[in-house]
């Protein structure tokens, strides 16, 4: 097993998670409904909001993939009002990617809401995105049928993903 280790993102680490946002959607740009030119429109401030916010939120982390101490991957969780996990902003670096890294970071995001007590998980994940998809049924969640467009002008489909965990 690669070494790395997956640590919840703390306010002071915004930087991480702009450069981690940045990069993810730059390289992946049809796997994230957000474009990489509008992340770069974010100014710092933005950023140490967005870190602050999820860092402070109840029900709410962001799970990075660190090497090295360099951050290599990321994921989000959330607790929803009605009790419902949602898995988002999911991405491996290239370079780590058929190590079994994403399916760490991803089975960290899930036992965090199960400790939340979320029985039910969704999340989507683009049409083309095969690896994903298998992934993410390797761990028992289907497809539901619902899909939406990837962003307004895309012809691609965000899929939406559950999984019933309680």
């Amino acid at each position: 097993m690669i070494d790395i280790e997956i640590i919840t993102l703390t306010a002071e680490q915004w930087v991480d998670l702009k450069r981690l946002r940045i990069t993810a959607l730059t390289e992946s740009p049809d796997a994230f409904s957000p474009t990489a030119e509008e992340a770069r429109s974010n100014d710092d401030d933005y950023w140490r909001r967005a870190a602050q916010r999820a860092a402070v939120a109840e029900g709410c982390e962001f799970f990075i993939v660190r090497r090295a101490g360099v951050g290599l991957g990321l994921a989000s969780a959330q607790r929803d009002q009605a009790g419902v996990g949602h898995i988002g902003a999911m991405w491996v670096d290239p370079v780590l990617r058929g190590q079994g890294v994403g399916a760490r970071l991803f089975d960290t995001a899930v036992a965090y809401l199960q400790n939340l007590g979320c029985d039910v998980i969704e999340l989507s994940v683009t049409q083309t995105n095969a690896a994903a998809i298998a992934l993410y049924q390797s761990r028992r969640f289907v497809l539901t049928g619902a899909a939406e467009p990837l962003r307004p002008g895309s012809p691609l489909r965000n899929l939406v993903m559950r999984a019933t965990v309680g």
